[in-house]
This record gives structure tokens, sequence and C-alpha cells, in this order.
């Protein structure tokens, strides 16, 4: 059975060749913070050969992910069967306009870094999305309550599932977006199960949508065992922490300055340790988050600001 799930839940993520890569510089990846069981990467914005950043490259990017991310597994797997059985693409292109009809314009929204966790997370942990949490809005003017993903992955040698609770945090101002990441993921990592807790919710929706997210009957019926919570496999998943965090540097290349994709990672390097120790701090100022597995993304931007008014630009 351990086999089986590993093997179902591994289907569940969808591979790349790395395009990620063109657009995404890593600065450090997999370093362990000290006294927490946290896992930082940072990466940064490449810079071309004509001075620019591929900033406006990568809002496309994302752009092109939206429909895998916020269209549940089923009713892709639906899709690419009617255009195997048809060459018909008419079913593919009938999910993006759903797709975008799912995402905000609201000014503020925080949408784009949603996304950038969920190819973040897919690329580079390779752990798959488990339930798409944009299908589940009711409007394109309202943010979903409750987790800004949720992935999934499974330890065979434990029969553990390991849930993954993502947040995702864009502020101008790094300890802002630090602190701010941490304050939201706290309850899901912390609150022990029951009614009220934070994970109820999303537990329950997890619950309810199974069967379109997943599209694998002998998946849902081994997850609804552990989301059961009057069954004993549900003492046997353990809940794990994703993060985004997006924050304006001036390290970029800036009024006419030259700059290389290989300097910009230089002079972030000398600053990655204070961003880290500022890390530490925000995770320790809640009680016993310093003991859960967290993975955190850096991602600085020359102006966040700038990136969300692209971002709505291109998604709509």
């Amino acid at each position: 059975m351990s086999q089986r799930i590993e093997d179902a839940i591994d289907r569940l993520l969808i591979n790349s060749k790395g395009e990620i890569k063109s657009r995404l510089a890593e600065v450090v990846s997999h370093i362990n913070l000290i006294d927490t069981s946290t896992i930082c990467h940072c990466y940064c914005l490449k810079v071309d050969a004509n001075n620019n950043l591929r900033l406006n490259d990568l809002i496309d990017f994302i752009d092109e992910k939206i429909l895998e991310y916020a269209i549940p597994k089923k009713e892709i797997d639906e899709a690419r069967e009617y255009l195997a059985q048809t060459n018909s693409t008419a079913k593919i292109v009938r999910l993006r306009k759903k797709a975008e009809g799912l995402f905000t314009d609201l000014e503020k929204t925080g949408e784009g870094g949603e996304i950038l966790l969920y190819i973040l997370v897919q690329e580079f942990l390779k752990i798959p999305q488990l339930i798409s949490k944009m299908s589940l809005k009711t409007s394109g003017q309202l943010h979903y309550q409750g987790a800004d993903g949720i992935h999934v992955s499974y330890d065979s040698a434990s029969s553990t599932l390991n849930l993954y609770w993502g947040e995702s945090k864009m502020y101008s101002n790094m300890n802002d977006a630090m602190g701010k990441c941490m304050e939201s993921l706290k309850g899901f990592l912390l609150d022990p199960q029951s009614s009220g807790s934070v994970q109820e919710r999303d537990l329950q929706l997890i619950t309810a949508n199974i069967s379109a997210n997943v599209n694998d009957p002998d998946l849902e019926d081994a997850l609804v065992r552990y989301f059961d919570k009057d069954d004993d496999m549900s003492n046997s998943i353990v809940y794990k922490g994703l993060c985004f965090i997006g924050f304006d540097i001036g390290n970029y290349p800036a009024n006419k300055i030259q700059k290389t994709t290989e300097v910009v990672v230089e002079e972030i390097k000398e600053e990655i340790q204070a961003w880290q120790n500022t890390l530490v701090k925000k995770i320790k100022n809640h009680t016993n988050l310093e003991l859960k597995e967290i993975h955190v993304f850096l991602l600085p931007f020359p102006s966040v600001a700038e990136f969300r008014r692209i971002y709505l630009e291109t998604i709509k």
C-alpha cells in the first residue's frame, strides 16, 4: 500500500524542463537555519545581456502556469483526453478562460506570489499540489480564505503523510514580509486538531474536493482515511510549511548602472546571512514554530509594487 500511495502522489507532480531557471538565479539553496527546522532557499531575477531584468518574462511565465495551478486535475485530464481523441484544443482553451476568471484584479492582490510559491515548490522541491484552492473561489473578486497553497508528499519509511501548508507574502519591507508570513503560517502548523482549528476548514475542503483534484481512486481512498479524524490513520499526518517571501532591494541594475546576474548574486550573498538571522527571529516569535519543518523561498524584487502592477496587466 505504501508504494502505491507514494507512486500515486508522484503522479500528481507536473514536471518541467527547468524553464524557470532562465528567469531566476540561485543565490543559496537548502540552507538549514540555526536553532530551527527551517530550510532557506533564495533566488533572484536574472539580468540578460542587454542589462534588462527578466521580470516581465517571469510574469509571462507565471501567466502560462495559471491553468495547471487553478484548475483541478480531473478537468485537466479530461481536456487532455479530449485533445488525444479529437486533436481539438477546445476544452483546453475553455479551461484557460475558466482559470483567468478565477483571478482577482484587486490592486493589492497577492495571487502572483501564491503562483510563484506553487512554481518554486514543484520545480525545486518536487512536492505536488494536493488541491487547487483557486477552483473553490465563488468570485474572481474575492480572495480564498485559508492557506495560500496545500502540497503533499509521503514518507514510506514511517507511513506518514506530509501535508505542507503554504503561505505567500510580498511587501516592500523585508521585515514586514517575514513577520506577516510567519504570523499567518503558525496556526496551520501548530493548532491541534479540533473543529475550531485554523486548519479545519481547509481539511474539510480537501476531503470534499479530493476526487476532482486527485483523480486517482486508490489514492483518494487512502487520503480520505488520513483526513478522517475517526480513523487511526489521522494520527499519521505531519504538518510542514512552505513560504514565499518577496520584498524590495536596491541591488538590481537601475539608472543606467550595468550589472550582470553574477554581480547581483554576489551582492545578495553578502546580505543573505543578515536576512536569515531576521527570519530566525520572526520564526522564534512564535513558540514551537522553530520545531516545524518549513521551506522558505526568498525572492527580492526591485519593486514589489511594480511586480503587482505588471502582473495584473498580464493576467487579465
